[in-house]
């Protein structure tokens, strides 16, 4: 009797990518357009509600909310490394699909390490410069233009 690959991914992981993107994805999308997260009550952030500081995340679902509205210029005030990383975040995601489809490393390129531990950096940085309040820096924190 043959035996399976050992690597092989079962089919369920396969079949819950397809859920989240053919359910989650365009369910979630169609409220958050529909929806305003300024207007309405969406999921606060932790980090947030419990120091009052701002994370590197805060104000993304904001951010994301201007973007499908086309209104980059919000979507940069309310969270610009969100909106700078979105290019590679859809990058990583299509390729841990891709890899997790078909069970074989997927084309592309891999980020050297150096370049990992610098978006690290990045972010950190973000994080502490967003929560200073001294012009220019506190523009950096999410707000309404």
């Amino acid at each position: 009797m043959d035996e399976p690959h050992p690597r092989r991914k079962p089919w369920a992981a396969r079949i819950l990518v397809v859920l989240f993107f053919a359910v989650v994805v365009p369910i979630s999308s169609s409220i958050l357009y529909t929806y305003s997260p300024t207007q309405h009550s969406y999921i606060p952030c932790p980090f947030h509600w419990l120091t009052g500081l701002h994370c590197p995340g805060c104000g993304a679902t904001r951010c994301t909310y201007a973007l499908l509205h086309g209104d980059i210029r919000q979507a940069l005030a309310y969270n610009s490394l969100f909106v700078i990383m979105l290019p590679l975040i859809g990058y990583v995601t299509v390729r841990m699909v891709i890899e997790l489809w078909t069970d074989k490393t997927a084309p592309g390129i891999d980020f050297p390490i150096w370049l990992q531990r610098g978006l690290i950096v990045v972010v950190v940085v973000y994080w502490i410069a967003r929560n200073i309040d001294v012009v220019p820096l506190s523009l950096l924190a999410p707000h309404e233009i």
